[in-house]
């Protein structure tokens, strides 16, 4: 690298009499270094070639200045979170720490006072709420209606899959058109086996004038008591709408959270419902005390069968390899704080999951998660022993179900048929692989 760099400046640079007056680098003329100084002349508009090319690349439909703004950290505006429970509150602490007005959709009254009067959240004791943070239970201040100032820029929406429904049609009127919501719900809603994006839009749509809510998603390893504290946290935000995707991104991130795009809704979601399933398995695994070989493989192995599932449903192999994927995966299967594997780690030990959903104070999405996925998974994929292929997502349900002790899982696990160990995704997975790697290649030069 000192050679070349030697080479380069007595090649390149020149000084207040045309070119640096060398004679000899080591043992070698200047009249040698020609080829060099065509070589580094090719790079250096190579490089600017590129830039121009990623440049023209960008959406031309976006204006300067809009593309100023967006790659702008110091973005900040009015944000309504709807739910007030642990992420939705560590949300609100997060966005209020570089400067947003947040406002709080909460359920109860007493927990508004709680935040307004004592400027505290149930949930994190000692964390002392900003002045830039309020909450309510009025939906009309929520997303202030009738006053186009009190208008939010974005509404994060933090509610339980479950709930989801339920509460989006009750504010159904209230929600202002043409504001982004990001949604940070994880998980497949149990009767319709619909991922958020469907649930939205199958609520929120208005057939008759064809609106439809622009929508984002929000997933990675994100535990909310340490999003609060501000501790140092990486995110992935997916929208069909990349210049939506760049707003929301910007008014979130902070020196603190960092934020990355993506266009792969489906493959975000997916991942960010499996994986509380695998945190589910590997916490039974815990509970069994089988060792960190067995929870390790159990971990990976349920990765390949979210990468299974999401291929099937058309979310990007890549997807699964970033921050939605493995990333949240492994930070719910080890980290402490997630709930899905303390569940599973009380399963192991052999407690009834009806005792423990009625002695948690919090919601386990990998418990109605894991019997979605086995409905979702017999209504798309058609093939011979389907339970073959996703022994973990099925294993957990049964368990779930009563149908197996978790050791009987267990065992179920272990006697799998022997095979090749990613025979399954086959050349055809290659192929789709790679032609869709050369479609992210493109959209992430373009973002």
């Amino acid at each position: 690298m000192f050679v070349l760099s030697a080479l380069a400046y007595a090649a390149l640079v020149p000084s207040s009499h045309g070119t640096l007056p060398v004679t000899h680098i080591g043992n070698k003329p200047v009249s040698a270094l020609r080829p060099v100084r065509v070589a580094l002349s090719r790079m250096g508009r190579m490089t600017q070639c590129g830039a121009s090319r990623q440049l023209r690349r960008l959406d031309v439909t976006t204006p300067k200045a809009d593309l100023m703004r967006s790659s702008d950290m110091h973005v900040t505006g009015r944000i309504t979170i709807m739910g007030g429970g642990s992420f939705g509150a560590s949300m609100a602490i997060s966005a209020a720490s570089k400067g947003n007005n947040v406002t709080l959709f909460v359920r109860r009254q007493e927990l508004a006072d709680e935040i307004n009067l004592q400027r505290s959240h149930p949930r994190f004791q000692g964390i002392v709420l900003s002045d830039n943070i309020k909450a309510t239970t009025s939906p009309m201040e929520a997303f202030g209606v009738g006053t186009e100032d009190e208008k939010p820029d974005l509404i994060i929406h933090a509610v339980p899959v479950q709930a989801s429904r339920r509460f989006l049609t009750s504010i159904k009127e209230h929600l202002p058109r043409h504001v982004p919501i990001l949604s940070c719900s994880k998980g497949i809603e149990l009767e319709t086996l619909e991922l958020m994006h469907e649930l939205i839009n199958e609520t929120l749509s208005d057939a008759s004038s064809g609106y439809q809510p622009p929508l984002a998603f929000m997933s990675g390893p994100s535990f909310a008591d340490e999003v609060s504290r501000g501790m140092a946290t990486g995110a992935v935000i997916a929208s069909n709408d990349k210049r939506l995707g760049k707003r929301i991104a910007d008014m979130l991130r902070s020196e603190r959270l960092r934020t990355y795009l993506t266009t792969d809704v489906v493959g975000v979601e997916v991942g960010g419902a499996v994986k509380n399933v695998i945190a589910l398995a590997a916490g039974i695994a815990e509970g069994l005390e089988l060792g960190v070989n067995a929870r390790s493989a159990i971990v990976t192995r349920g990765c390949y069968e979210m990468r299974r599932l999401g291929h099937l449903l058309g979310g990007r192999q890549s997807t699964f390899t970033g921050l939605a994927g493995i990333g949240d995966t492994f930070g719910t299967c080890f980290g402490p704080s997630s709930r899905n594997r303390q569940t599973g780690e009380r399963i192991g030990r052999g407690e009834g999951i009806d005792d423990i959903l009625a002695t948690s104070d919090q919601v386990s999405e990998g418990v109605p998660t894991a019997r979605a996925l086995v409905k979702l998974v017999k209504s798309k994929d058609h093939s011979f022993r389907i339970d073959l292929k996703y022994p973990i997502i099925f294993g957990v349900a049964d368990i779930l179900d009563g149908k197996r002790t978790p050791f009987e899982g267990f065992q179920n696990v272990m006697s799998d048929p022997l095979r090749m160990e990613m025979y399954e995704l086959g050349d055809n997975w290659e192929a789709t692989s790679r032609e869709k790697a050369s479609v992210t290649a493109r959209e992430t030069e373009q973002i």
